[in-house]
């Protein structure tokens, strides 16, 4: 008698999994987009797929000299994923920018003809829009003025380059280094218009597997969908992710809509990771979205989730009373410790005001140029801070003499330019230069100007050339660039434990974060911060989520032409956030009209009455 199967929460989706392992083949490869939502076990399934690859077909590949590259959205799940293939050579497993640049690198003088081809075309249109200018002394024709000579600069350096460089974790200050925008834009147009590079590219790797790729660049995922519809029949594209959870605006907007007929598709459907009540309003969230429902685990039937709507301004008194309800209402004594609890903002500088470097984030914040590598944790310009003296002080509050001379031979430049001939004469001097910045840094009021002065005084380390102009030649009133060295100016005026506060947090190492922050992660208490004030954006609005605002003219027109608006990428911000959370949820929800927004939360139908309470600014 045939034993029929018995579904469990642990083997419903191996069909998903099944579907994908008959893809993985070298003489018939099929592409696939897993559809896997929160908490469904993806990278789970990307690691089954791994060992399938292994088993069937990875002695062939390495025989061959070939790879199966897997790209992964950040360096710590880079790290998981290389660890739970047990670091197997046959795979290539990295970051985007470090793959990319692993193709590029080698090719110097096509780098080179590219950045020419780049520089000449922009100082052209730049010439051509100053020539067209009714005024020289606008702000906007300085600024062109300053681009024009700062790529024609660059042009001209460009002959004199032997090699360029790059490190996607690194500082990138050298005169010869790529930034990270270009390392990507250099690999999907040699993928599209040099024939011999997309031959070695595919030879090299015909298996290539896409983590989180709702999230990876848009115009390479483009490029690698035309490489593969060009060579379905020897290469392999497979994606991992969710377009639910899609959280930056440079991933592919419409990547569910442009994976190909031919494709397959399987979808998990469990959530493991979160009560049925917090999956349940996950459910809700998305349902208007896509209408992709999951399930939850049998074992895990509960969960708790409140809003609490208020009008009180005093964030840190309202936040607390909130953390004092959840504790009463999940018999969860966690609650009352802000360190046991994840609070997710929709803004940085949210986070900045109550962690405690406000001054620094919102003086950066005012320059265009910083703001995204100041979100993204990887602005040059304070790298001294956040990749020297950070593990400078650290190796100093630990006393580990070795760390400090680490950090000081990897930097210096006087161990760079007198590595040859090191005397004791230098010696001495580097020592006692060293001592004089501990100093410095044991003072727990030292500014970042203190410190940054001291290392321009001394030499120590070489500084990024706005940091130079700083010192050296602060432009005046009448110069363009005068408001952006103001503002860079007063952000270092802050004291050095708000830098250090700041680089806590952007490596999600406390306990407020960001949507952004929190990619892939889950913890079993998520307090979510909604403050349309505070966040100060266009790009998302809860009150329009929510019905508590109409929807703009340019979001009706938006909607009309089938392109996203505010209310779609809120929606998935809410979603992101509230699907973090293991066991319950409190969204915080600040407004001036406590009824209005009370009334809109509840015709959702998201939310029960009981679920919904109200914090005037009374109590």
């Amino acid at each position: 008698m045939e034993t029929v199967p018995v579904i469990t929460d642990d083997n419903r989706d191996d069909t998903a999994d099944e579907i994908i392992d008959n893809c993985l083949s070298i003489n018939k490869p099929k592409s696939f987009f897993m559809f896997a939502g929160a908490g469904s076990g993806k990278t789970r399934s990307l690691v089954k797929a791994l060992n399938s690859i292994k088993t069937k077909i990875g002695t062939t590949l390495l025989q061959s000299g070939r790879k199966v590259a897997v790209i992964t959205y950040t360096n710590a799940a880079s790290e998981e994923i290389k660890q739970r293939a047990q670091y197997n050579p046959l795979f290539e497993i990295s970051t985007i920018h470090s793959f990319s640049w692993s193709l590029i690198s080698a090719y110097t003088n096509d780098i080179r003809d590219w950045l020419k081809a780049k520089l000449e075309k922009r100082i052209d249109e730049l010439t051509q829009q100053q020539s067209k200018s009714r005024s020289k002394t606008t702000k906007t024709y300085l600024e062109r003025a300053e681009k024009i000579v700062k790529r024609t600069e660059r042009l001209r350096y460009l002959d004199t380059v032997k090699r360029f460089i790059y490190n996607p974790d690194g500082l990138n200050l050298e005169a010869n280094s790529l930034d990270h925008a270009e390392v990507i834009q250099i690999t999907a147009d040699f993928l599209t218009s040099k024939p011999t590079f997309k031959a070695v590219f595919i030879d090299k790797y015909p298996i290539v597997l896409i983590d989180e790729s709702q999230d990876t660049k848009k115009e390479l995922i483009s490029v690698l969908f035309s490489v593969q519809q060009e060579y379905k029949d020897r290469f392999l594209l497979g994606l991992f992710g969710d377009t639910m959870q899609r959280i930056y605006l440079d991933g592919k907007e419409d990547l569910a809509e442009s994976i190909p007929d031919d494709w397959e598709k399987p979808c998990k459907v469990m959530n493991h990771r979160s009560q049925k009540r917090i999956v349940d309003l996950c459910n809700d969230i998305r349902k208007d979205a896509d209408g992709i429902q999951q399930c939850s685990r049998t074992d895990k039937p509960n969960g708790i989730v409140r809003v609490f709507i208020t009008d009180n301004e005093d964030a840190f008194a309202c936040e607390q009373i909130a953390r004092n309800r959840m504790s009463r209402i999940t018999g969860d004594n966690d609650w009352e410790d802000i360190e046991k609890i994840k609070s997710l903002t929709i803004e940085h500088k949210m986070a900045a005001s109550r962690l405690g470097f406000k001054s620094f984030f919102d003086y950066m914040n005012n320059v265009n140029s910083y703001k995204q590598g100041l979100v993204k944790g990887d602005l040059s310009v304070i790298s001294l801070f956040t990749h020297i003296l950070i593990p400078l002080q650290d190796a100093y509050y630990s006393d580990n003499q070795f760390e400090i001379m680490r950090i000081i031979r990897e930097h210096s430049i006087d161990f760079d330019r007198h590595k040859d001939s090191l005397t004791s004469g230098v010696i001495e001097s580097l020592k006692q230069s060293v001592e004089e910045l501990l100093s410095l840094l044991s003072n727990e009021h030292s500014t970042c100007r203190d410190l940054l002065n001291i290392v321009y005084e001394k030499r120590l380390f070489q500084l990024h050339k706005d940091l130079l102009r700083l010192l050296e030649d602060f432009p005046s009133e009448d110069d363009n660039e005068y408001d952006k060295y103001i503002n860079l100016k007063k952000a270092l005026d802050s004291e050095f434990i708000e830098i250090k506060r700041y680089y806590t947090y952007v490596q999600g190492k406390a306990s407020f974060d960001t949507h952004q922050g929190v990619k892939g992660l889950e913890f079993d208490r998520v307090m979510v911060i909604i403050d349309d004030k505070e966040s100060k954006g266009t790009t998302f609005s809860y009150n329009r989520l929510f019905g508590v605002e109409d929807k703009t003219e340019r979001d009706r027109k938006n909607e009309r032409e089938g392109r996203e608006t505010s209310v779609d990428r809120t929606r998935r911000l809410l979603y992101v956030t509230c699907s973090r959370a293991k066991e319950s949820l409190a969204i915080v929800y600040y407004t001036p009209s406590i009824d209005d927004t009370y009334k809109a939360i509840l015709s959702t139908d998201w939310f029960t009455e009981e679920e919904i309470e109200a914090l005037r600014a009374e109590v």
